[in-house]
């Protein structure tokens, strides 16, 4: 049966970002949709608002009747969920038809026109921003995004199926099941060493993801990577190229030339120059879309960001940004972004690395990108899916720091760390749960100014 068939879809970890936009999505065509999760989260709380039924426990008994007959029931799963999950293993048992979110992901996008984003870095922001674009076109189109874009307070936008945009995640090489007609390839870094053997594996899938396009589709590329297809960058050696760009008042303006063409003064409320490459490779693919040149411009004027991918939470009293920054790389453009944008301001860091293996394969990158803040604050690894690792840990991240101004802490001492200390910024970073802290950091803030 194909997997658009069933009557009813059960999902399990429905409160994940890739996995409840699927469930969202599936209401949207009318399918029946519940799910179990370990615990509620922003996304979760939007599906019950919407009139879904999820389960916070792995009590087989609490799964909806209409929900335990294999023949109209396809589970779907995310890979963060343990394997000996209750819920995953009765279904299991019961010999149901159990899939990964990627297996269902793919057989909605490759059944019509799908631009795929790919790379290990910006996806999600280049995602939002073509999602933006087309929003205010004619288009009909769903898209998925990996986080939560602030101005429709979701993971998804549905205005129809003519066209899917979709962010091909490398992480379990799942990103090999999708066909797109139109894919970019924002940069290739090493990341995700329990799934691939190493640099050159990371390369080769990503190789194989362009073998994937389907007849006459183009493919956008970082032009320091050798792929057949239309290059970006700032480089002379680019098809489209970023030039004179600059910030201004907390946006970024920039020109972007491609051949002949030269489209002026394009501005982006967001910062950080590697936001202006995200955006001008939405800019071309939504040209390559034959969306006008002035609706593309006014919608990049207009977006207003993505919830943690360089938010910033406050002007004053002092600055506060947050960012979903997981990876040495990434947490270097947040560093290089500060250093321009605020040269002269003392800068505390709280960081919550994300996963255990992450942590051992990039330990003194981690500590190399770190340091260079002000003060750095740790909090301890966000497991995720894995099982710890015998000497990995934030201290073992700590050790390694060349910076005497440095603490380990719990989420409870965050307060305390704020309410004693003199630096004029403030930015949280990780993929784990230190999202949720923010409203209470900024409370943390302004009640210290207060008192």
């Amino acid at each position: 049966m194909n997997y658009l068939d069933y009557s009813n879809y059960y999902f399990i970890g429905i409160g994940g970002i890739g996995m409840s936009s699927l469930a969202e999505y599936m209401l949207y065509i009318n399918k029946n949709v519940e799910g179990y999760d370990r615990e509620k989260s922003f996304s979760s709380k939007r599906l019950i608002n919407l009139g879904l039924r999820i389960i916070f426990s792995e009590n087989i008994e609490k799964i909806n009747l209409k929900f335990t007959d294999p023949k109209n029931t396809l589970v779907v799963f995310t890979p963060a969920i343990d394997n000996n999950n209750k819920i995953l293993s009765y279904f299991i048992s019961k010999k149901f038809k159990v899939v990964k979110r990627a297996e269902l992901l793919s057989v909605i996008v490759n059944s019509s026109f799908c631009i795929a984003i790919a790379g290990t870095h910006g996806k999600t922001t280049t995602t939002s921003i073509l999602s933006h674009i087309l929003y205010n076109s004619k288009l009909k189109f769903t898209s998925f995004v990996g986080g939560i874009m602030k101005k429709y307070k979701s993971n998804i936008i549905k205005k129809g199926n003519d066209i899917f945009i979709v962010e091909a995640d490398e992480y379990d090489k799942t990103f090999l099941k999708i066909k797109p007609n139109i894919a970019s390839i924002l940069n290739v870094d090493g990341d995700h060493y329990d799934i691939y053997n190493d640099m050159d594996d990371i390369q080769n899938s990503f190789k194989k993801f362009t073998k994937n396009l389907k007849k006459n589709g183009i493919i956008f590329h970082n032009s320091n990577l050798e792929f057949d297809g239309i290059s970006f960058g700032k480089d002379l050696k680019s098809d489209v190229r970023l030039i004179n760009l600059k910030n201004h008042q907390n946006k970024l303006i920039f020109d972007i030339q491609f051949k002949k063409k030269l489209f002026k003064n394009v501005e982006l409320n967001m910062l950080g120059d590697h936001n202006a490459l995200n955006a001008m490779v939405a800019f071309m693919i939504a040209i390559s879309l034959n969306i006008e040149p002035n609706c593309i411009i006014k919608s990049l004027k207009s977006f207003p960001g993505i919830m943690r991918r360089f938010s910033i939470e406050l002007n004053e009293p002092k600055i506060f940004i947050d960012d979903y920054a997981h990876h040495p790389n990434e947490i270097n453009s947040v560093y290089n972004s500060l250093k321009t944008l605020y040269p002269n301001k003392k800068k505390l860091v709280i960081f919550q690395p994300h996963l255990f293996s992450r942590t051992k394969d990039f330990m003194s990158e981690f500590a190399e990108a770190l340091e260079k803040f002000d003060k750095i604050a740790l909090l301890d690894i966000y497991p995720a899916r894995e099982k710890p690792i015998e000497g990995i840990t934030s201290q073992s991240i700590l050790d390694k720091i060349n910076n005497t101004n440095k603490v380990l802490l719990n989420k409870n001492d965050i307060k305390d760390l704020l309410s004693n200390d003199d630096h004029e910024l403030v930015v949280s970073m990780g993929a784990g749960d230190i999202g949720e802290l923010v409203e209470s950091i900024k409370k943390t803030i302004i009640d210290q100014n207060e008192s």
